[in-house]
């Protein structure tokens, strides 16, 4: 491989400023090259759904055996932070920003790897599984491109997504199942000084809720959160609206459903000591998913690994990613570890190193058998 080439796509990429909804300029480099490359492009109406301005992008690369199901590639497209006057510094082994501003790892890494590893098997007709390969947007704000994508249009029933921190090696091997939650808390207004009598304390209803419920690590299965709380008018008036938000997550069903259960039970106690309303609204965010050394989709995997010299690192993760939407959808897909430290954060980078072996890493999953 050439290892200046690789490098000097993922520049180009990261340069790109495509923070979620906005991936047009990345999805044009993307379409552009890939056509250039003698590959159909094809963009889904996503973006429209989710408020966007581009879709999702599905490209097919027919293998050495047409008859077997296409492996699946996946990455996406947006940043969580603006890219806009990236500045990137090559340290040695190291590559990050100058510090100003993220230097997008957090997908581009993925994207470049799969872009490469295209050009790499066109150019030089390298045998190879069929493949289908997706580019998502909105990743960050919570899946929202994979949601909106029709899987009745995707065959692969497997496949691997470039998206998670650890070094090569590393993999989401287990994730829980989350419910965000929102609770509206409805009193009835007074003066606070002149009649308080007259008022029902809507933010004293959701303080006896907040009371009553553990939030942070439950337990070893479980974590919950409060994460917003709005409402009231003024100083001197009793509250008598207020929306309380927040998430459950769980590896384990009967978890998910007894902290639901615990919420409406709070609320109903809450309700009747103040004499207003209050219900939680959940709202399903992704399901978890577990794998096994035994499943033939790991074992490739661990194969791979064994090919580039890393050792097999299943992790237990408490995020979500596509991988949770895929999952769900009945397509099994794997993410994979490609090095990205402190993503999110200005100081955010990779190691040369990393990106190669990961470069070796999709060019041995996709071998064809």
């Amino acid at each position: 491989m050439n290892d200046k080439e690789l490098i000097d796509l993922f520049l180009q990429l990261v340069k790109i400023d495509a923070v979620s909804r906005q991936e047009r300029p990345v999805a044009d480099f993307l379409k552009q090259r890939l056509e250039q490359l003698g590959l159909d492009v094809v963009e889904d109406q996503s973006g429209a759904k989710i408020n966007g301005n581009c879709g999702n992008l599905i490209i097919r690369l027919p293998g050495s055996n047409n008859d077997q199901e296409p492996l699946l590639l996946l990455a996406h497209m947006d940043t969580v932070h603006s890219t806009a006057n990236l500045k990137p510094v090559i340290d040695g082994d190291t590559l990050r920003s100058d510090g100003t501003t993220i230097l997008g790892v957090d997908n581009r890494a993925g994207v470049t790897l799969i872009l490469y590893v295209i050009q790499e098997l066109i150019r030089k007709q390298k045998k190879h599984k069929s493949l289908e390969i997706i580019f998502t947007v909105a990743e960050e704000l919570g899946m929202l491109g994979a949601m909106a994508l029709d899987f009745d249009h995707i065959r692969a029933k497997q496949g691997f997504v470039f998206d998670c921190t650890a070094v090569p090696g590393g993999y989401v091997a287990s994730t829980p199942t989350a419910y965000d939650f929102k609770i509206h808390f409805s009193g009835r207004p007074a003066h606070s000084a002149v009649a308080p009598e007259k008022g029902i304390n809507a933010l004293s209803m959701a303080a006896q809720v907040m009371n009553g419920f553990p939030v942070g690590r439950v337990n070893e299965h479980s974590v919950a959160n409060f994460g917003t709380i709005h409402g009231g008018s003024a100083d001197n008036v009793v509250p008598d609206k207020i929306d309380l938000t927040g998430e459950i997550r769980s590896f384990l069903d009967a978890e998910i459903d007894r902290m639901q259960e615990q919420l409406r039970s709070l609320c109903q106690r809450a309700a009747q000591k103040w004499g207003g309303q209050c219900e939680p609204v959940f709202l399903h965010s992704f399901q978890g998913f577990q794998f096994h050394a035994q499943m033939p989709l790991v074992q490739r995997l661990h194969r791979a690994f064994a090919r580039i010299g890393v050792q097999p690192n299943p992790m237990v993760y408490y995020g979500g990613s596509d991988a949770n939407v895929f999952n769900q959808h009945g397509v099994q897909i794997i993410n994979t570890g490609i090095g990205a430290y402190n993503p999110h954060a200005n100081e955010e980078h990779i190691h040369i190193s990393d990106l190669m072996k990961s470069y070796e890493l999709v060019m041995h999953l996709i071998e064809a058998e």
